[in-house]
């Protein structure tokens, strides 16, 4: 038996509350948004885009091949989205799975949302994480100097999924 508290148990990501309080200019009001608006002062890595969604590679992923599925229709929950617009982004989530399972050949993905500041959220805009997962991939670095290891740059990973787009097109036909 050990006499550790509960907190003492946990590694602590102390890098977190930096990527919470990133500076994001204050007249934008969702970086989501501005994302979709092609506002120039946003990050944008686009594997592929229509009229509803966008697939984005996250600029601070989990693992090498993080995709994003986000709705362009400013939204924050399941329920302000039409049936008709649910089964889209469902319909895209499975078809990333798909590039991703082509194009990164992962053990596992690891697909998710956070719906609201309690839950995660730090971009208030739903959105729907896949995130590539291999055994063994947290390894010292990860784990111990809360640092990460990518095995490409995101721009190269960004041009891999775009060479294979022909997976995500006709999702919705």
């Amino acid at each position: 038996m050990t006499d550790l508290k509960p907190y003492e148990k946990y590694l602590w990501s102390t890098k977190r509350e930096d990527y919470e309080k990133k500076q994001v200019p204050e007249d934008i009001d969702c970086v989501f948004c501005a994302l979709v608006e092609v506002d120039e002062r946003v990050t944008k890595l686009t594997v592929f885009e229509d009229d509803f969604l966008t697939v984005q590679m996250n600029i601070y992923p989990y693992s090498t091949g993080h995709l994003m599925v986000i709705p362009k229709r400013h939204v924050n929950s399941l329920t302000d989205l039409t049936d008709e617009e649910r089964n889209r982004l469902f319909k895209m989530v499975s078809k990333v799975e798909q590039l991703q399972r082509t194009v990164v050949e992962p053990e596992g993905v690891d697909i998710g949302m956070n719906l609201g500041e309690a839950a995660g959220e730090s971009i208030l805009h739903m959105h729907v994480h896949l995130v590539p997962m291999s055994y063994g991939g947290r390894g010292f670095m990860e784990t111990a100097l809360d640092t990460k290891v990518m095995k490409k740059t995101l721009e190269d990973m960004c041009e891999d999924y775009r060479e294979q787009t022909e997976i995500l097109e006709d999702y919705w036909g």
